[in-house]
């Protein structure tokens, strides 16, 4: 009589635990669930399969060329983005154009923004160099400016000759940019020499 109470005792036992079990499987299902759906409203899920799926692409593409890891990116996302467009006009006879360009630009985004920022930050700084060398405040920053300018060009031209190795031919429109910068420079010093000095008054 024991033996079979401690037989449908372990056997009540085991069940609970298959039905703790399957409670706990049920909320991790629930709990993962949960989790996608945030993810899912947070990042469109179209944007995470594609963002999955290039990087194995990336991985291959920057063995073959490492020294090019942006261009290498745009051209994973851009692949996986056209393939995706292709199977959706097999499957639903629509290429989505909106929505594929949509999530590429979210996802090239990021690579592109810190390249404009930093091209628009050198041309600002350009921008301020010419303007101070234009117009000088006096005579020892349009010096500075002046002999920067030099400096810099020299440099470029010694540069070039020793890529040439002395030869007489060297491609001169590598240094109209240098060139420009000392025209500039000699104007602004122009500029201040030729600016009319205020005279004092003279007292009565």
């Amino acid at each position: 009589m024991n033996q079979i109470t401690q037989f449908f005792s372990n056997l009540k036992a085991d069940f609970d635990r298959l039905n703790q079990s399957v409670d706990d499987l049920v909320k991790t299902y629930k709990a993962i669930v949960h989790f996608l759906d945030l993810i899912s409203n947070l990042f469109p899920i179209d944007l995470v399969l594609v963002l999955l799926l290039s990087l194995p692409l990336l991985y291959v593409i920057n063995t073959l060329s490492p020294s090019t890891p942006r261009t290498n990116y745009t051209i994973s996302v851009l692949f996986i983005s056209g393939l995706r467009s292709f199977l959706s006009h097999t499957i639903s006879e629509s290429w989505e154009i909106f929505a594929v360009t949509k999530t590429a630009l979210i996802l090239l985004l990021p690579a592109y923004i810190l390249a404009v920022f930093k091209f628009g930050f050198s041309l600002f700084r350009k921008y301020r160099i010419k303007k101070k060398a234009l117009s000088p405040g006096h005579l020892e920053s349009s010096f500075i400016s002046l002999q920067k300018a030099y400096h810099d060009l020299s440099a470029e031209i010694y540069s070039e000759l020793g890529k040439n190795e002395g030869k007489s031919f060297v491609d001169g429109q590598k240094f109209l940019t240098k060139i420009q910068d000392l025209e500039t420079s000699i104007a602004g010093l122009k500029t201040l020499i030729n600016k009319p000095e205020d005279t004092p008054h003279s007292s009565e």
